[in-house]
């Protein structure tokens, strides 16, 4: 009976704060929100070309870095934004709680909230930001956009773990990782196998890099909790001349 009353809770959970509901501007870094509206039009018009044409320059490079080779950080989410869904992370755990993937072995597991199955509501929201926001980065950096995929919260706490296991994240094309709260807790970061260290970034920049070919491991953290919220994106294969093949 307990159990089936979890259950029902975890199903009925509502947004406590229902401006996460309902993106808009507010959610989003300002100068790469500006930015990535002015690299629209030249993203139609390469497309548009099939591929003729070579890119023009586009101004989403001017918040765009690259601190390790394919590996990408920019300012994505406000401040507030940023606050509102720490004060809804402290909400959901009144009625659910972090939960490590029992399909990843234990060295792996980090304590999740996958939004899909504990808050629809958020992970739609988010997912529209993906499409609308995301994307023209994504372009930007690779000429490739991502139509779907998982989306999660993350408790990073390795109090029982000196840090992470080097990993692939193989069941999604290209990875996200944004920092919640970066200064409420000490140590964090992200070690690439080969390739170097990021430590932790400013609250609400991702840090953007390929799934699959990117050998990675968290740093251990060695005070507080480090909340990060993490996209697991998909692209469908594609061409830009597709309708000749």
């Amino acid at each position: 009976m307990l159990a089936e009353k979890i259950y029902l809770e975890e199903q009925q959970y509502k947004l406590k704060n229902l401006l996460l509901a309902y993106p808009s501007d507010w959610f989003l870094n300002k100068e790469t929100l500006e930015k990535a509206k002015a690299s629209l039009p030249n993203i139609v018009d390469f497309y548009k070309s099939m591929g003729v044409s070579n890119p023009e320059d586009n101004p989403l490079t001017s918040v765009i870095s690259e601190p390790l080779k394919e590996v990408y950080t920019v300012p994505l989410f406000s401040e507030k934004f940023c606050q509102i869904l720490l004060d809804e992370i402290n909400n959901m755990q009144e009625h659910f709680s972090f939960c490590p993937n029992p399909e990843e072995d234990e060295l792996r597991q980090i304590p999740e909230i996958v939004l899909s199955e504990k808050c629809p509501e958020l992970y739609n929201s988010l997912l529209h930001v993906v499409q609308s926001f995301i994307n023209p980065i994504l372009l930007t950096i690779w000429n490739r956009h991502v139509t779907g995929g998982n989306i999660q919260i993350a408790n990073y706490n390795l109090k029982n773990k000196k840090q992470g296991a080097w990993h692939h994240d193989a069941s999604s094309d290209v990875s996200i990782v944004v920092p919640l709260n970066t200064g409420d807790y000490k140590g964090g970061g992200t070690e690439f196998l080969n390739r170097g260290v990021v430590e932790p970034l400013p609250t609400g920049s991702g840090l953007i890099f390929p799934s699959y070919t990117h050998l990675h491991r968290g740093l251990a953290v060695e005070e507080g909790d480090r909340y990060l919220l993490v996209f697991w994106l998909n692209s469908e294969e594609e061409s830009i001349n597709s309708k000749e093949n």
